[in-house]
């Protein structure tokens, strides 16, 4: 059997038009897929020694901002609460991170370590919409619906690992 002309034609056709849907799905696919960062555990060390008391630091983990807080030793916060699952998960701690993205509308909240309006005493504040957290991440007023999410992280001497299990074992 002889091949015609337009038979090697519609191949090559065929052909052009398989690589052409190849070429169309494969940015599709890698952008549905997890990042690396995310498959290898992203794990971030923040040398708290280099951190005041009631000073933040952010970093990323996981493509997210995080806040690295430090407080003094023996704080206690004069604020009220309306939320306190952070707080009693966080309790003994003095440097902790948690994420650094409101739960009302994903914006990044601000740092007051002297306080604002109303609230003399350190928190985080989301201006856009008015939210109101704890140093510990807990809504204590305005419409954000939960708390702040903690990340896992454990304490090593002076360093803070972020993405590791120890005090805090899942992002809660």
């Amino acid at each position: 059997m002889e091949t015609s002309r337009r038979d090697v034609l519609g191949l090559a056709v065929g052909g052009l038009g398989a690589l052409g849907v190849v070429g169309a799905l494969y940015p599709l696919v890698k952008a549905l897929s997890p990042s690396q960062a995310s498959l290898a555990g992203a794990k971030v060390e923040v040398d708290l020694s280099q951190l005041q008391d009631l000073q933040v630091r952010v970093v990323s983990w996981k493509g997210k901002p995080v806040f690295v807080v430090k407080l003094p030793d023996g704080f206690q916060w004069g604020g009220k609460e309306s939320d306190a699952k952070n707080s009693k998960l966080l309790q003994n701690q003095n440097a902790f991170a948690i994420v650094a993205v409101c739960t009302h509308l994903g914006c990044v909240p601000l740092w007051k370590p002297q306080g604002e309006g109303e609230f003399n005493y350190p928190i985080f504040h989301c201006p856009c919409h008015g939210g109101y957290y704890s140093p510990w991440g807990d809504v204590i007023a305005g419409p954000p619906p939960r708390s702040l999410l903690i990340p896992p992280q454990k304490r090593e001497g002076d360093k803070l690992v972020i993405g590791e299990e120890g005090f805090i074992k899942e992002l809660t």
